[in-house]
């Protein structure tokens, strides 16, 4: 009985090494993507109602460029929408909203974009299973 059980931890042993054997070659068989090199980044867009005027656009644009943590900011007259990418570790989405207001001088709110037609098919993997793969991929990628 000693021997079946030390037979079979063997098996299982050489199968979980074999296993992670071969996901280090799948991981090595291309490089990582260059996203996989930078930090992220998060865009936030608001709406602001009124932002018609190109001075006010202007305005808006630079002084939001020059907020600690903002790595981008562009606003559209026509749609009245102020798009910000940031960095979410120096600014936070809440204070964006504020600085926009108070520039503006008028009420900022949460773009909402509505889709016409049925709904795309969604992923039966939940996102942080196929980033958790994707970090450990990467990880192993001694490229």
């Amino acid at each position: 009985m000693e021997n079946t059980f030390i037979k079979a931890s063997k098996r299982v042993g050489y199968t979980l090494l074999g296993l992670f054997l071969a996901f280090v070659v799948y991981a090595n068989l291309e490089p990582a993507p260059m996203h996989s090199y930078v930090k992220p980044i998060s865009m936030t867009i608001f709406k602001v109602d009124g932002l018609t005027s190109p001075e006010q656009v202007n305005s808006v644009k630079e002084k939001v460029s020059l907020h600690n943590g903002v790595t981008a900011c562009g606003a559209n007259p026509v749609s009245e929408l102020v798009s910000i990418t940031f960095d979410p570790d120096q600014t936070s989405e809440g204070s964006l909203r504020k600085l926009v207001g108070n520039i503006t001088g008028r009420p900022v709110q949460a773009a909402v974009f509505k889709i016409d037609g049925p709904p795309s098919p969604q992923c039966p993997v939940p996102q942080e299973y196929i980033m958790a793969f994707e970090k450990v991929k990467y990880a192993l990628c001694f490229r």
